[in-house]
């Protein structure tokens, strides 16, 4: 009985692994090239839906209808993308720019001041120490001038090369909306070519998994709606009580960034601390950072308790696919791979896959 017990934990464990190992090398070889086509079938299937749901209550052309739905959907993801980037490119290009001045006209003068009045104490202590202090003094503010230069050139350097990779995000781009176009009007006809190549048992376990898919994707969608208000609300606070103009659009701006995986409130909100405490308003640059850390932490421990809770995963497992995912894709990996384990689990669920023996078996 030990025996057979052993065997059947090697056996699942075995299977499991082979599952994550498979999950991983998919999400980090083939996720990246894969991605316009996941993105296009992601934007194709509730417009295809909404374009039958429509043409069944109003006489309208079916294809014309669902190519006019794909077209508007890309058309208001590209503004929203393009309004976005172009404010986040626009201000640190500035502020780079801006930078070298300011550290001449603002920085410089004011840290002789505090260094003269540095002297001037230590003098009364150490006159010795003080002529040492003096004679490093040029040395250390050229080196700090240079750093702020060339952390200027190195920044404007990162939006070059943003510049330089267009090129390539608009092929993916245009690939993505044609792909789109021909995943929604011949969406049943694409399925039925691809599900007719596979065996009845993965047929069932495909439509399990689109199903499962659905809903998923639904949940996700209300938990991080619920992780974007309460980041909005920290922020309109914490900007409120600072003493900021306009708080709720500038809170409700850094929530959405905060939303995003690889930018984050700290694109906007770490370099506005930095500026204000450069330019002596200590209060305000202080205040900018404690919210700064108030909102990355809050975010670290509610993201895994909100979305696991919304999806039915274990906020620790939750965390786990979070910060895996992230480590193997980026962003995309982020959601990919924790819907990818709430499918098998849906299947195993099911009793379509991970049964006794291992096998797959067809569903009802």
């Amino acid at each position: 009985m030990e025996q057979a017990k052993y065997k059947s934990f090697l056996l699942k464990f075995a299977y499991w692994a082979a599952i994550i190992l498979i999950a991983a090398l998919f999400i980090k070889y083939l996720l990246g090239p894969l991605t316009p086509f996941l993105v296009a079938l992601a934007v194709a299937l509730p417009m295809q839906a909404l374009a039958r749901k429509i043409t069944q209550k109003l006489k309208v052309n079916k294809k014309f209808l669902t190519v006019l739905l794909v077209v508007l959907c890309y058309v208001l993801i590209a503004g929203l993308l393009v309004l976005a980037v172009f404010g986040v490119v626009s201000f640190v290009a500035d502020w780079a720019t801006k930078l070298p001045g300011m550290f001449t006209d603002t920085i410089q003068p004011w840290a002789t001041e505090v260094v003269n009045d540095a002297l001037t104490r230590l003098e009364r202590y150490n006159p010795e120490l003080r002529s040492s202090v003096e004679a490093a003094l040029p040395d250390i503010m050229s080196a700090f001038s240079s750093a702020v230069m060339n952390f200027s050139v190195t920044v404007l350097g990162w939006i070059s090369a943003i510049g330089a990779g267009l090129p390539n995000f608009f092929l993916a781009t245009v690939i993505c909306i044609i792909a789109s176009i021909f995943f929604a009007l011949d969406y049943d006809g694409i399925s039925k070519a691809v599900l007719g190549v596979l065996p009845e048992k993965a047929q069932t376990i495909v439509r399990t998994a689109k199903r499962a898919l659905g809903v998923i994707i639904g949940k996700y969608l209300k938990s991080y709606m619920l992780i974007l208000l309460m980041t909005f609300a920290q922020i309109a606070v914490g900007l409120l009580i600072i003493g900021v103009d306009n708080a709720i659009v500038i809170a409700l701006l850094v929530a959405v960034f905060d939303i995003l995986p690889i930018v984050g409130s700290g694109l906007v909100l770490a370099p506005w601390a930095a500026i204000k405490l450069l330019q002596g308003q200590i209060g305000v640059g202080i205040g900018l950072a404690v919210l700064w850390a108030v909102v990355i932490i809050v975010r670290q421990y509610a993201e895994p308790k909100i979305v696991g809770k919304q999806v039915g995963l274990h906020p620790l497992a939750t965390l786990l696919c979070l910060w895996v995912g992230l480590k193997l894709a980026g962003g995309i990996g982020m959601f990919a791979l924790p819907i990818g384990l709430l499918i098998i689990m849906e299947l195993k669920t099911e009793g379509l896959i991970f049964n006794k023996g291992n096998e797959i078996q067809g569903g009802a």
